[in-house]
């Protein structure tokens, strides 16, 4: 049977990367599936194979269903191409699943998304569904899932409603700078001292990223974000083709995905402080020595081959 919740997939040059996600989306038969690949970059005539192969796996599709496809011929970099990509599916769709070529869902991704998608569509206060869980076995609360402020991208869900709440150029970045509002998000001042400086590169354009604006449009709108109790997510991204990850961090690559079969809902929807607490301590605060260097690894993940 169909699935029935839209998915995204955004490809640009990792065909054999694309090719194991592709097998999973494959398994959930969407009834929808988009799909947007950027276009080979200037200079490098070695993209254009690649990207070319990420294309052919539309030959693949042997399920029902609605394809429609983004196909860029000029290569626009990871902060564009992505962001606009999922702009182009959230104007015709009112939620959906976005996957990128290095996120392996689990079977119980994809239900629990739809589930999640569901429940909490006219909920403002939610506005990611992320499908990891890094929490090194600490259960949070007494559902299935929990919320917390720290929205992982490596396989993830939302909404139209939230989307338009999404500006890459982060416009209103020097009030919320000039006010502080960091305050009211994070009580560290090591933790606000990493985002803001995240902030200030995404806005003045020193890094080529899409994601620290997600976050930045989910805090500024005191949004929250759902993860699983169970990892529901592998990424294969640690290789030589990425950009930034090329050495395999034992800790962060090899991730084993689990079972969330049945799905309890918590009672409320509010922010598990320790949850948050224990992201931010693993992946955020300052560190020094291979500490600092192996969570500058995992954070640049988001680069992935764009910048190579």
């Amino acid at each position: 049977m169909p699935f029935d919740i839209p998915v995204l997939f955004i490809l640009f040059n990792r065909p054999d990367h694309a090719r194991v996600v592709f097998e999973q989306i494959r398994t959930a038969k969407p009834a929808r599936l988009f799909v947007a690949v950027d276009g080979p970059r200037a200079g490098r005539p070695d993209d254009q194979p690649r990207v070319d192969a990420c294309v052919a796996l539309l030959r693949r599709i042997d399920w029902p269903c609605e394809l429609k496809t983004l196909i860029r011929t000029e290569n626009l970099g990871c902060g564009q191409a992505v962001s606009s990509a999922i702009t182009w599916f959230f104007e015709q769709v009112e939620m959906g699943i976005i996957l990128e070529d290095d996120c392996v869902p689990a079977p119980d991704f994809f239900p629990y998304c739809r589930e999640l998608l569901l429940r909490h569509q006219h909920n403002p206060s939610v506005m990611h569904i992320g499908g990891v869980n890094l929490q090194d076995g600490n259960w949070r609360g007494s559902g299935s899932y929990y919320f917390t402020r720290i929205c992982h991208i490596w396989g993830w869900a939302t909404w139209r409603r939230a989307w338009k709440l999404y500006d890459f150029s982060m416009k209103s970045f020097a009030q919320f700078k000039r006010e502080n509002s960091i305050q009211t998000v994070l009580p560290a001042p090591e933790d606000q001292a990493y985002w803001m400086t995240a902030f200030q590169k995404a806005h003045d354009g020193q890094i080529d990223t899409w994601d620290y604006q997600w976050v930045y449009a989910v805090w500024t709108n005191r949004g929250l974000g759902a993860l699983p109790n169970v990892n529901l997510i592998k990424n294969i991204g640690f290789d030589e083709t990425a950009t930034h990850t090329k050495t395999r961090d034992l800790r962060l690559g090899d991730w084993s995905t689990g079972e969330l079969a049945e799905i309890v809902h918590p009672s409320f929807v509010l922010e598990d402080f320790a949850a948050t607490e224990h992201s931010s301590k693993m992946f955020f605060r300052t560190k020094q020595g291979w500490e600092k260097k192996v969570d500058r690894m995992r954070l640049r993940l988001r680069y992935r081959t764009w910048n190579i």
